[in-house]
């Protein structure tokens, strides 16, 4: 039988989390089927971006980020739009100052596939680690889950070395509490964040049926670094791959 994503128990756990009793009203007035087409409201975009935004829209993961950056917008920024552009540097961030997320389009072919100078790391079956191609929708969820957090000034986001004072091991792998949350979902300290990329990659595997593979560390394949360097950053991060496991697995609950 084919595999399902549990959209209600997202939905409940994203909504406790994000939302504040004062949020509800203007989050309830976007109706998650109107998303897509009202994303213009809440996203100033370019052309280019229209098919990646459809993909990201594609699964309840990625629309219900886009409903909680419109509702945080409208009660914390006066209904600021955040930006969405092109820009001709190395790797896609989030502005803060711009209060805009930025890629270079020529990063990624035509499809959206990552060009092969930087790829994301995950582990296999065999417990090796391979390379998980990156995408521009997966970028792109990426740091608007970063615009996300600094809208609302959570600590993983304000107070970056956290992580370093308390695991010095999750702090080389995951480089931050903020890309700890943002990647595993893992609110350092106990609590789960299902607007996450595995809860995004997870949904998307779903609605494409394509294989499933998590994302293991911040850190990733990058062409330009000497390939024993890379061998053993490798080997670096299975050595530190049981810190993490324990708190990797939290997509699981939305898995039916």
């Amino acid at each position: 039988m084919r595999q399902r994503f549990r959209e209600d128990i997202f939905l409940e756990d994203a909504e406790k989390l994000h939302l504040t009793f004062d949020d509800t009203w203007i989050y309830s007035s976007i109706e998650d089927a109107d998303v897509r087409a009202r994303l213009g409201e809440f996203v100033e975009y370019e052309p280019l971006f229209s098919d990646v935004l459809d993909e990201i829209c594609a699964g309840i993961v990625g629309r219900t980020l886009f409903r909680i950056i419109a509702t945080k917008s409208a009660a914390h920024m006066g209904g600021k739009k955040i930006g969405l552009i092109n820009y001709d540097g190395e790797v896609s961030v989030y502005s803060r100052k711009d209060f805009a997320v930025a890629t270079n389009r020529a990063m990624f072919d035509e499809r959206g596939n990552g060009l092969n100078s930087r790829q994301y790391y995950y582990i296999n079956d065999k417990g090796e680690i391979e390379t998980k191609g990156k995408t521009l929708a997966s970028a792109l969820f990426h740091e608007f889950c970063h615009a996300l957090h600094d809208i609302e000034k959570i600590s993983e986001i304000t107070d970056l070395g956290e992580l370093h004072r308390s695991n010095t091991i999750l702090a080389y792998t995951w480089d931050s509490a903020e890309e700890l949350r943002t990647i595993t979902g893992c609110v350092y300290g106990g609590r789960y964040d299902p607007i996450c990329d595995h809860c995004f990659d997870l949904c998307n595997s779903i609605v494409t049926q394509h294989p499933f593979h998590p994302r293991y560390s911040h850190k990733g394949f990058d062409v330009t670094t000497p390939p024993v360097d890379e061998r053993n950053g490798r080997r670096q991060l299975l050595a530190y791959l049981s810190e993490s496991q324990r708190i990797m697995d939290g997509w699981k609950k939305y898995l039916l």
